[in-house]
């Protein structure tokens, strides 16, 4: 796999910012436990949290994505101010709200029972410290209603539904357990849906077609995040999955534009399936640049949670 430096670059420049914004944490001189006590940051959700990528052979490889590249850059900020750091990622490729909420996740996984059930215990045993928990759930709710190359609009919208009801428990107990010093930060998802343009006509219809559904998604998980008080990263606003023009050619066809929907059909998979070629060093650099500038600009918006508020 070739090198690709200038993306990479422009991933460190994005997550340098986000150091400089405070990276919803306190202050060290502030910290619980004083201005050496441990910060610790917990990612839970599914593939894009455990950092999942297929490779151009067929296997994959976890560990890769923008969770490991947040908590790298927070780990280097604790180490400037002389205090411990710890990364705990449960992540699980393949994880809907409702796995999340009751076990059965597909892929193998470290945690016991259910990923809400891990997240909790660790909030719980964590309640005095310094915690910042990213959240990334929904996508696989919706993931299966594209079988077939076509898209099933009863599926869909009884996916969202289930991410309604799904993610108002995840993150009503999350909230629950949390203590004052913790901070829960949410994500919109990018259009998963619109790596189907390079497939042909059809392809580009259910591509279309997608879009609103992608919009009403999204609008569940702001609404439900706003509930708990959660602030919400706008990770498909940084991708504009909702542009179709202007048009540029890509091999024997035209695609939408950079930071268009052509922006995630390369993220997805460019000229084959979605999965094939998703993984590839391009496409991670485009989804880790693209969610750490989304991160970025809300924390410049969203001040750290003083004490005594979770999220």
């Amino acid at each position: 796999m070739r090198p690709i430096p200038r993306r990479r670059a422009l991933v460190a420049a994005a997550l340098a910012a986000l150091t400089l914004t405070g990276a919803a944490a306190v202050p060290a001189s502030a910290a619980p436990g004083g201005q050496h006590a441990t910060a610790y940051y917990l990612a839970i959700g599914d593939s894009l949290a455990a950092g999942y990528q297929s490779t151009p052979t067929g296997g994959h490889i976890v560990g890769r994505g923008y969770a490991q590249d947040l908590a790298r850059t927070l780990g280097e900020r604790a180490a400037d101010d002389h205090r411990p750091f710890e990364f705990t990622d449960l992540g699980c490729p393949g994880e809907t709200t409702g796995t999340m909420a009751n076990g059965g996740c597909p892929y193998p996984h470290s945690f016991g029972g259910s990923q809400l059930e891990a997240t909790v215990a660790y909030l719980k045993a964590h309640w005095k410290d310094e915690v910042l928990v990213t959240i990334d759930i929904g996508a696989n709710d919706v993931q299966r209603c594209a079988a077939g190359g076509s898209l099933d609009l009863p599926c869909a919208m009884n996916g969202i539904e289930q991410v309604r009801t799904g993610l108002d428990r995840i993150l009503g107990e999350l909230q629950q357990a949390a203590g004052p010093h913790t901070r829960i930060v949410g994500m919109n998802l990018y259009d998963p849906f619109l790596a189907a343009w390079m497939t042909g006509d059809k392809g580009k219809e259910m591509a279309t077609a997608s879009v609103p559904l992608a919009n009403a998604l999204n609008s569940v998980i702001e609404t439900v995040d706003a509930r708990h008080r959660v602030p919400t990263a706008d990770v498909a606003g940084a991708f504009s999955t909702t542009s179709f023009a202007p048009l540029v050619p890509l091999g024997n066809q035209q695609v939408p534009a950079e930071r268009g929907p052509g922006h995630a059909v390369d993220q997805h998979g460019a000229r084959r399936h979605p999965r094939q070629r998703r993984g590839l060093p391009g496409d991670r650099g485009r989804l880790r640049r693209q969610v750490a500038e989304a991160v970025h600009a809300l924390t410049r918006r969203h001040p750290a949670a003083p004490p005594g508020v979770a999220g």
